[in-house]
């Protein structure tokens, strides 16, 4: 037997050594181990160069709570995202529980104040924004980054509204007029009725997925009625009981006003960043 042969016959031999040993397809082998079986140039004598390749790892599926990324790699599943919207401006975690489930932790705040005049009076009113958002999102279609949400939210929203006079100013409270000298300043507040609101909604975009996304978020907030408060600065009239009872009377009238006024639009945009 030439020495050709015999080297050939040998790295057969191992290669049936190696497949019967890992016990797998030998299609699947190559995976792991090529063996480039090349004769060398017509000028050098003839043999056999066996050339062992770097070891590819088999590619194996892997039981993750995280997202799978391109490189086949699990991240972590956790991903923050800034945003800003109806509820102010917020940061959030966020946690992929599976892959078509996520968990949500936020916290919203900010405030956005304006004014006007109206009968000689100077009305600053100043919308403030404190809540906490617990959320699940399902993700329904698969690779699509649509969502639906749902969760609650712990609010503590508020609109207040402060009348200050100027001159010959007028109040008028529960139809009667006031001079603005009788009362001072008057103080409003209403706030939601629900401390903890319930939200359903929908949504784009997966902050768990690895690296940079865009976010949006559309729903409504069940707040309930709002509850209307009404002071004046002059304890005399805030105290007297006639016009105690007509500014009680007026926040009756607001908060009846108010009352179809019981669920809140949510609309918000952010930028996430994915582990």
């Amino acid at each position: 037997m030439s020495r050709f042969a015999y080297y050939r016959l040998t790295a057969i031999s191992i290669g049936i050594l190696i497949l019967n040993s890992i016990a797998i397809d030998p299609a699947a082998a190559k995976n792991l181990v090529t063996i480039v079986d090349r004769q060398t140039p017509a000028s050098s004598k003839p043999g056999l160069d066996i050339g062992l390749q770097p070891i590819v790892p088999y590619k194996v599926s892997q039981q993750s709570n995280g997202d799978s990324t391109a490189n086949g790699r699990n991240s972590a599943g956790i991903g923050i995202t800034a945003r800003v919207g109806t509820l102010g401006a917020g940061v959030e975690v966020a946690k992929s529980l599976s892959p078509q489930f996520n968990g949500r932790l936020g916290l919203n705040f900010g405030n956005v104040g304006f004014n006007r005049t109206d009968s000689g009076i100077n009305y600053d009113s100043q919308l403030n924004f404190s809540s906490v958002q617990l959320f699940g999102d399902y993700y329904p279609f698969g690779n699509s980054t649509f969502r639906v949400t749902g969760g609650l939210v712990a609010q503590n929203n508020r609109f207040s509204v402060t009348g200050k006079p100027g001159g010959n100013g007028t109040y008028t409270i529960d139809g009667v007029q006031y001079p603005a000298s009788a009362i001072g300043t008057l103080s409003g507040e209403y706030k939601y009725g629900n401390s903890i609101a319930p939200y359903l909604g929908i949504g784009i975009g997966k902050s768990t997925n690895e690296g940079f996304g865009f976010n949006a978020d559309l729903g409504i907030m069940f707040t309930g009625a709002p509850k209307v408060s009404l002071n004046a600065s002059n304890p005399a009239f805030n105290n007297n009981p006639i016009t105690r009872n007509q500014l009680d009377n007026q926040v009756r009238q607001t908060e009846n006003d108010l009352r179809g006024f019981n669920v809140y639009p949510v609309l918000s945009v952010g930028l996430s960043y994915g582990f």
